[in-house]
């Protein structure tokens, strides 16, 4: 499996980027139309890819360079 920024998808990215501001699940769940269980299963995701363990690590690993995409 891939690790780093890099290696998030842009949702996992966006859904990062939310968190590491302050948002909670339910409000990064209200933006983004989905339930907060998806807020969590991306951000596990993310944990995972990252290397870290809780939000409060967010900042100090996520970049501000846009998430890549397909194509």
């Amino acid at each position: 499996m891939r690790s780093g920024v890099d290696s998030l998808t842009p949702t996992e990215h966006r859904v990062s980027q939310l968190a590491a501001r302050g948002h909670t699940n339910r409000q990064i769940a209200q933006a983004l139309f989905v339930t907060p269980k998806t807020i969590e299963v991306h951000l596990s995701h993310a944990y995972q890819k990252l290397g870290i363990r809780s939000r409060s690590q967010l900042p100090e690993h996520l970049t501000q360079a846009p998430p890549r995409t397909a194509g």
